[in-house]
């Protein structure tokens, strides 16, 4: 009888383990609208990998050469507050990023928001963003 118990224990241990692994979030794409007339929209692309989640943006709009820097801020579009997560800058619309340490669903967990700038001499002027939320 102590083996049987032993056994049905392991077994739903190893079931939560199971689910709780498959519910983790895995991928997930933000809209990235347009801000301030620059007509630069696309989308932010999360992945997960392992402990670090991979941040591929990619917009349409924006200029050919100009970086733009991203980031993942604190808040959300409509009221940003400080950078989470430095992003690769946005250039001929193309960034890609791998920020360590952190998972999809702890940036779901939060409020946040992936954010371009127009430039690094026009930190001010945002020209995309895109609230992280589940669908």
């Amino acid at each position: 009888m102590k083996t049987i118990k032993v056994l049905l224990s392991s077994l739903a241990f190893l079931t939560a383990a199971s689910l709780s692994a498959a519910a983790a979030t895995s991928t997930l794409t933000v809209a990235m609208s347009a801000q301030n007339g620059s007509g630069e929209v696309g989308t932010a692309t999360l992945t997960q990998d392992g402990s670090d989640v991979k941040v591929v943006i990619a917009l349409k709009g924006g200029p050919a050469t100009t970086p733009q820097p991203a980031h993942i801020h604190d808040g959300t579009c409509a009221s940003l507050k400080g950078v989470a997560y430095p992003l690769t800058n946005v250039v001929g619309g193309a960034s890609t990023t791998v920020v360590k340490g952190v998972t999809i669903d702890k940036l779901l967990a939060g409020v946040f928001a992936i954010n371009v700038h127009e430039s690094a001499d026009n930190l001010g002027k945002y020209v995309s963003c895109g609230n992280i939320v589940a669908k």
